[in-house]
């Protein structure tokens, strides 16, 4: 936990605690909250790549900390990097890896992510009425989206990609994953 929560603050410290908290749910429940089907994963894809005129720099972010999923850049199709058809699968593969946690079991955790962010310091601005925000938000079990903040700094286009499929996937074999 810790190593993910500083590895975030290097890499985005300007993200908020909502950032944070989608950042562990996203690798607790995996990409599987955001494909309705494969059309519509691959329709919206595609439209984000065509809108998209800023990446952020990083392609490959670590976020394993209950399982083992990196945020990966979708820029890395435009770079060459995987064809749109191999990443796409990569996504939807990802997608059917289920997870080993109830919705209770990770509101624990995130209690204790909190906790630890609050007792390393990390510095969030109105923390106390972020948190009381996203209290909000969770006891009404919605999906969050990054901030304000963190999307206009940081131009996140990403998708969640197992690290397995990563480290396996002859597309990926010319880049090293960090």
């Amino acid at each position: 936990m810790k190593e993910l929560l500083i590895s975030e603050f290097k890499f985005h410290p300007k993200a908020q605690l909502i950032d944070y908290y989608k950042l562990f749910y996203q690798d607790a429940f995996g990409p599987g909250h955001a494909i309705k089907d494969k059309a519509s994963a691959e329709s919206y894809l595609r439209a984000e790549l065509a809108e998209a005129s800023k990446y952020e720099e990083i392609d490959f972010q670590n976020i394993s900390y209950l399982n083992n999923f990196y945020r990966v850049n979708i820029n890395i199709i435009n770079k060459g990097i995987i064809s749109f058809d191999n990443f796409l699968n990569a996504f939807l593969k990802s997608a059917e890896m289920k997870n080993n946690i109830s919705y209770n079991e990770w509101i624990e955790h995130w209690k204790n992510i909190e906790k630890q962010i609050l007792i390393m310091k990390i510095p969030i601005e109105n923390i106390k009425q972020q948190s009381a925000d996203l209290l909000n938000l969770i006891n009404r079990k919605q999906l969050v989206s990054h901030s304000k903040i963190y999307k206009e700094n940081y131009n996140p286009h990403y998708r969640l990609i197992n690290s397995d499929l990563l480290k396996n996937n002859k597309s990926f074999n010319s880049i090293t994953i960090k």
